[in-house]
């Protein structure tokens, strides 16, 4: 007699149902039966032909009793579809209601009291309406219809027609996963939008964090029952993409109709966590969007995670990216599985994964006393990074982080503070920098709309800088001139020092054209406002003159970057720089 395995949605009800103690024998065959079934779960993952369809969703409620504000007074968030019947959704959408503080009470528990689900409001759930496969007796008139109307415009256009699903909340969780990331690293974060009393919404902000809300469009049932949807989900979901490569989002921002199903792309910034926990992506979302799907790119998208914060601030600064809870991670902690990595890579390596491994080779972390920023090695032990990052270097040590190995590094050059260029050079013992490799710095100035990457360290765990790599993020090259290059990369403090680089494709290579410096902030505003309109030095500013110091060590070559023209002083201080006459 053969034994076949069972599949994990089985498992996982077999577990639940199992309520008496195991024999070591059973417990054994019970383990190996699970084991078997985890890998069989990864063989149908990539092998066999996904048929859930999934789709992403617009959920909202009333959250008013009065029933004159009751179409007003609403709370949205996006959300996934899956199987026609099941919709995920993150738990900001709770934050209105009562509730929320018994969610915040849990403290990771799984809420499973009817009380709390039977006060919950119904759910509505917007989709986009899908064309009927089966033809109708009427299929002719509306052709007919639609041609006679045409000059008015295509009223039957999808984005016209949608539909409003009712369902109830059937179970909420939150995920231990994301909340260890909340407590380890986001711990100085403010998620959501800043607005009235910041503590309060801070900690209401990172209790619903990591929390998690499944709807059901077809029945009241709660509980365990839950378990089934999440085991078929985690079936069709693919591990998350590494840093660098592209994804595409689907939400709803700010819970309006016309937005339905809007679509964003952008590229993974960075991975926090070894599983991972967690992805910082720049694809452009607003409030609104959490709970919406993340897909890969190409013609066969695949899911791989969901928004859990569109809007965040972190030190007082927008951060300006959305961060992404990959699925897998999610839905194994919650069904309690491990997901392994598949034995063999499912995709060839991204192209871009050369040009990765070269700026995670070259660019470094600067720490100096309590600032810190990024920094460019050109070589021979020297570093080039802000003059704002080591201001206080003569009452503080200095020093540099990269790939696990830490030095001590001394200022060689340093422009007067608030002063163009605001560059500094650095240099170290070559011997404690030779796994790094020189930054390729361009003579080609940057051109406006050229696509550039950003580099630097805006966020990083301070106890742990063992797999220390930066945070990459993407943007256009806005505007240019002889003495600055302003970029739409995301960038906040940590990326100051950092490089921005042209990607050259025909040497499959990084190269440098710039230095991060600053961005545009508020005045009076406390820290930087606009993440993506920054300002870089271009690397024609001081190439020349730092490479004959480095071989000739004489200081007057750095006197060449020391420009005083008044329009290049106003330009840097964002004022008023040409004759008004």
């Amino acid at each position: 007699m053969t034994n076949s395995p069972k599949t994990l949605s089985h498992q996982v009800n077999r577990t639940v149902r199992m309520t008496q103690p195991l024999s070591r024998r059973k417990w054994l065959l019970f383990f190996y039966t699970g084991c078997q079934a985890s890998k069989l779960r990864h063989v149908r993952h990539y092998t066999l032909h996904r048929t859930m369809a999934v789709e992403g969703v617009m959920v909202t409620y009333n959250y008013s009793n009065n029933g004159e504000y009751a179409n007003i007074l609403t709370v949205s968030a996006s959300g996934i579809r899956f199987s026609e019947r099941w919709v995920l959704t993150h738990g900001s959408i709770l934050s209105p209601l009562k509730e929320a503080k018994i969610v915040k009470k849990a403290k990771g528990k799984p809420i499973l009291s009817d009380e709390f689900y039977a006060n919950l409001p119904e759910m509505y759930v917007t989709c986009e309406k899908r064309q009927s496969q089966h033809p109708n007796i009427y299929e002719s008139v509306e052709k007919l219809s639609r041609e006679r109307n045409k000059s008015q415009g295509d009223f039957e256009h999808n984005s016209y027609l949608i539909r409003v699903l009712t369902g109830r909340i059937c179970h909420v969780w939150k995920c231990p996963v994301l909340d260890r990331c909340s407590n380890d690293i986001l711990y100085s974060w403010t998620i959501g939008h800043k607005e009235g009393d910041i503590d309060s919404q801070m900690k209401l902000g990172n209790a619903l964090f990591s929390v998690f809300v499944l709807i059901d469009l077809e029945s009241d049932k709660r509980g365990v029952e839950s378990l089934r949807p999440l085991s078929s989900l985690l079936d069709v979901v693919r591990p998350p993409t590494g840093r660098g490569s592209t994804v595409e989002v689907h939400s709803t921002p700010f819970g309006c109709e016309v937005f339905l199903n809007a679509v964003t792309q952008g590229s993974v910034c960075g991975v926090v966590g070894n599983k991972p926990s967690l992805l910082l992506t720049d694809a452009a979302t607003a409030l609104g969007s959490e709970g919406g799907p993340v897909f890969t790119e190409g013609p066969t998208k695949q899911l791989i995670g969901i928004v859990v914060c569109s809007v965040s601030w972190c030190r007082g600064e927008w951060v300006g990216l959305t961060l992404v809870a990959p699925l897998t991670a999610v839905l194994a902690a919650k069904l309690r599985v491990h997901v392994g990595a598949p034995e063999a890579p499912l995709q060839p390596a991204h192209p871009l994964q050369p040009i990765l491994t070269s700026l995670d080779s070259c660019c470094v972390l600067v720490r100096c006393g309590a600032a810190w920023g990024a920094g460019v090695y050109l070589g021979a032990g020297y570093l080039v990074t802000c003059s704002h990052v080591v201001t206080y270097y003569q009452s503080n040590k200095l020093s540099v982080y990269c790939k696990g190995v830490s030095a001590t590094a001394i200022v060689r050059y340093k422009t007067p503070d608030k002063k163009a260029y605001d560059l500094a050079l650095l240099f170290t013992n070559p011997d404690w920098l030779g796994h790094l490799k020189p930054a390729v710095l361009s003579n080609v100035p940057a051109e406006r709309g050229e696509s550039v990457l950003a580099a630097g360290f805006p966020y990083f765990n301070e106890f742990d800088l063992t797999n220390l790599v930066p945070t990459i993020t993407s943007g256009h090259v806005n505007s240019v001139s002889p003495s600055m290059i302003q970029t739409s990369c995301c960038v906040q403090s940590g990326f100051s020092g950092g490089p921005i680089v042209r990607i050259n494709r025909s040497k499959n290579r990084a190269e440098v054209i710039g230095i991060i410096a600053m961005n545009v902030t508020i005045e009076g505003g406390g820290g930087p406002s606009f993440p993506y309109v920054n300002l870089a030095v271009p690397v024609t500013v001081f190439s020349d003159a730092f490479e004959h110091y480095m071989r000739d060590k004489d200081d007057s070559k750095l006197a060449s970057i020391e420009n005083n023209k008044d329009t290049i002083q106003l330009q840097w201080r964002l004022m008023p720089y040409r004759s008004k006459i």
